[in-house]
């Protein structure tokens, strides 16, 4: 979904920029920046990533060519995956700056003459998804740079990639973790809620898992699972909402249709000679302070012995 931006800056007819602020009184247009608004239901019903490339689009009008949109920004354009709101700033590289500065709409974020990898999109220099994906990971917090690091390399980008482009940036213990993320990063995680669960178990000290492992069935096909302990023979399967509510996941089926067949497929794996634990995590148990030990450890998989520590370090830093 595109969001058009209507200005009433320079070069703008006088009666139509009147007009602009007349809807903008009576609660049509939601100003986006001074000069610069777009209509209320559009914006209303809206994705985050839609929302935040109309301000991408509205600040970078006005900015000069040398500037490189960047890190969350980038990720917005560049259409991968990231948990929550991208915030009300345009997030930019600046190679000219040594140092960030953060205003009300924008960050800069200094590079010290390095000019980074870039695609265009829609006209405007972007950081290219290997950049961005490292962006991420040094500075975002793990959970969404999880998440963004699966999504770059389900899009063919590879570890090595990633690696060597860590190598020449950040501060050494930033690299430390961006290169744990990075080397736990999986291209075979097919949602951000498979990300952040396969993340959330290692930051416990669980098990490596399979994922999408598959099952053989009864009529000669394959039952993929999110996640598969084979040494506990635990399956762990993402319950997001959207599974039971989302045309685009239940096929047309009611809520209560996907339930039953959930129900049935949970059964069908429980009876696999393989598994001996099953859990379903959802949304709230994966994220940092969540659920997701008692869910694991109850279906069987072990953790390490300071798992309780790392848990409450994780939840320390808020998303």
């Amino acid at each position: 979904m595109s969001i058009e931006i209507l200005s009433t800056g320079a070069g703008v007819d006088a009666a139509a920029g009147a007009s602009t602020r007349r809807a903008a009184a009576r609660g049509e247009l939601l100003r986006l920046r001074r000069g610069d608004y777009v209509e209320t239901t559009s914006w209303n019903g809206a994705s985050h990533h839609d929302r935040h490339r109309a301000l991408v689009h509205a600040l970078m009008r006005s900015q000069p060519d040398d500037l490189i949109v960047s890190h969350a920004s980038a990720v917005a354009l560049l259409g991968l995956p990231w948990i929550g709101s991208f915030g009300k700033r345009l997030v930019v590289s600046d190679p000219a700056r040594d140092r960030g500065q953060v205003k009300a709409t924008m960050q800069r974020v200094g590079t010290a003459s390095r000019v980074p990898d870039t695609v265009r999109i829609e006209g405007m220099a972007v950081t290219s998804p290997v950049v961005t994906a490292v962006d991420v990971a040094l500075r975002e917090h793990p959970w969404r740079a999880i998440v963004v690091l699966d999504a770059v390399l389900r899009r063919g980008v590879s570890t090595e990639a990633l690696l060597t482009e860590l190598e020449q940036r950040g501060a050494a213990r930033a690299r430390v973790r961006a290169r744990d993320l990075i080397e736990h990063a999986d291209a075979a995680a097919e949602s951000p809620g498979e990300s952040i669960t396969r993340w959330g178990a290692h930051v416990l000290g669980a098990p490596v898992p399979v994922l999408q492992y598959g099952f053989p069935n009864d009529w000669g096909g394959t039952e993929r699972v999110d996640l598969f302990f084979p040494g506990s023979g635990t399956v762990v399967e993402f319950d997001g909402v959207a599974k039971y509510t989302d045309p685009r996941y239940n096929g047309g089926r009611s809520s209560q249709d996907v339930v039953v067949a959930e129900k049935r497929r949970e059964d069908r794996l429980r009876a696999q000679p393989d598994v001996r634990g099953f859990a379903r995590v959802g949304w709230s148990d994966a994220m940092p302070g969540g659920q997701l030990p008692r869910r694991l450890v109850e279906a069987g998989v072990p953790l390490s012995r300071n798992w309780g520590s790392a848990w409450r370090a994780a939840a320390v830093r808020a998303l």
